[in-house]
């Protein structure tokens, strides 16, 4: 029996990667110049950001991403999924 594929994170953050190299290159331009002024007025949130702790704004990237790289008509709305369970009812 053939082992099936994952697609993991680094196949995700590759292509990423492709999608942003071939695109035009004055919007990268712009992007990067975004990125660099985001470091500017909030270096602490930057930095925070591109570390191991960084859940929101990997949640925005994400649904951003999803969005912006296909047609309005095949976006997949995605549920929300609760890492936290919610307060015990009762007298528990």
């Amino acid at each position: 029996m053939a082992e099936e594929e994952i697609t993991g994170m680094y196949e995700l953050l590759d292509a990423l990667e492709e999608a942003l190299n071939a695109s035009d290159p004055r919007k990268r331009e712009e992007l990067a110049k975004t990125i660099d002024t985001y470091h500017e007025d909030f270096p602490e949130d930057f930095h925070w950001a591109i570390g191991a702790q960084s859940p929101v704004l990997l949640h925005h990237l994400m649904i951003a991403i999803d969005v912006a790289c296909r047609p309005s008509t095949e976006s997949k709305p995605r549920s929300v999924i609760r890492l936290v369970d919610r307060k015990p009812e009762g007298n528990a």
